[in-house]
């Protein structure tokens, strides 16, 4: 019976050992597996964040790209926009050379109503026309100054100057175009309209 106990006892003892050793096996694999899920949810959230970092970049890329794009359309379109006016301008002026004039004419009898004198300068080309121009508008606004038109070979056929003793009005289509395309400039931050 000794024996048997004995047996038993070893039996008992490797048992033993051999359950602690698969014990400690089996913590040991649950640790490894736990260690490696730890280290491939940090691999993963490292690739997640260097992902999103490169879709950051690239999205403020295409963004500014987007950007620079709409900016030298809106520019190119504003230069469209001064070559078409100055166009139309010539195709007017061509059609009614005193039309512009006219309007501005207009305006200032509205001020000068009561002036004892009008005084129109113009291209030397249109003075007759402007003449017999400003005597009908004087007599539809009930100016009854003196109207005097004088010609000038140095203003633009369709510019003017219209001068009374308390004022003036300049009609200058170069300069127009001028301020209009240095506002363009501005508002672009280089270079000059198209011509």
């Amino acid at each position: 019976m000794a024996a048997t106990k004995f047996m038993f006892g070893t039996d008992f003892r490797e048992g033993s050992r051999k359950a602690a050793g698969e014990a400690e096996l089996t913590a040991a694999r649950a640790e490894g597996f736990h260690a490696g899920q730890e280290q491939a949810h940090r691999e993963a959230q490292s690739q997640l964040t260097g992902l999103t970092g490169q879709l950051a970049r690239s999205a403020e890329r295409l963004f500014a790209q987007e950007a620079a794009r709409t900016a030298a359309i809106e520019e190119h379109a504003a230069h469209v926009a001064i070559a078409t006016a100055k166009a139309l301008a010539g195709a007017a002026l061509a059609e009614k050379p005193l039309a512009s004039l006219a309007g501005a004419i207009r305006e200032c009898l509205g001020h000068a109503r009561t002036a004892p004198h009008l005084v129109l300068r113009v291209h030397d080309s249109v003075v007759e026309a402007a003449e017999e121009l400003a005597r009908k508008l004087a007599t539809e606004h009930g100016f009854s100054g003196r109207l005097i038109v004088l010609g000038q070979s140095d203003i633009t056929p369709g510019d003017g100057r219209i001068e009374w003793a308390e004022g003036g009005f300049v009609l200058d289509s170069q300069q127009l175009t001028a301020l209009v395309e240095q506002a363009v400039a501005r508002v672009f931050g280089h270079g000059h309209a198209e011509s």
